[in-house]
């Protein structure tokens, strides 16, 4: 059977996002705790929106996650000053002791990972994949105005 570029594509995106998940869970965490903590601890703060829309994540999981995160003391939860119906996510400083250095870690071995393959071939990649993604949803919309026209 062949197997499509897309495919691929696919396959190769999901074993990538699986260094994280495997990454984090020597560490302990869930891969949605880690992503939740990662997001916060690189960005200050976050509110849950923000991160169900970077890690692809529903709303509901996001809740449950920061909830239990709360509960062991990690985070700190306010209300958002832009949004008064919305809320911020802090990193408490027991979450900042976990979490930071976390961070850190990941960001060098990032670092050192664009080193290795060449940042200037990553940045191409990247430009690449968000060209392809581009194409690939105004195709999904137009395929989609073509289908609901049947």
């Amino acid at each position: 059977m062949h197997i499509s570029p897309f495919d691929e594509l696919a396959e190769t995106c999901a074993a990538l996002l699986d260094i994280y998940v495997q990454w984090a869970k020597q560490r302990g965490l869930s891969a949605n705790e880690f992503f939740v903590l990662y997001q916060i601890g690189r960005h200050g703060s976050a509110t849950p929106k923000e991160i169900g829309e970077e890690w692809c994540l529903p709303k509901q999981t996001v809740s449950f996650v920061c909830k239990q995160l709360a509960e062991k003391g990690w985070l700190r939860i306010e209300a958002d000053e832009y949004d008064k119906r919305g809320k911020r996510l802090f990193l408490s400083e027991a979450g900042a002791s976990h979490a930071l250095p976390m961070v850190a870690e990941l960001h060098a071995l990032e670092a050192q990972t664009a080193e290795w393959f060449g940042l200037e071939k990553l940045n191409s990649l990247i430009q690449q994949l968000q060209h392809l993604q581009l194409v690939f949803t105004r195709q999904a919309k137009l395929n989609h105005g073509n289908q609901s026209k049947r």
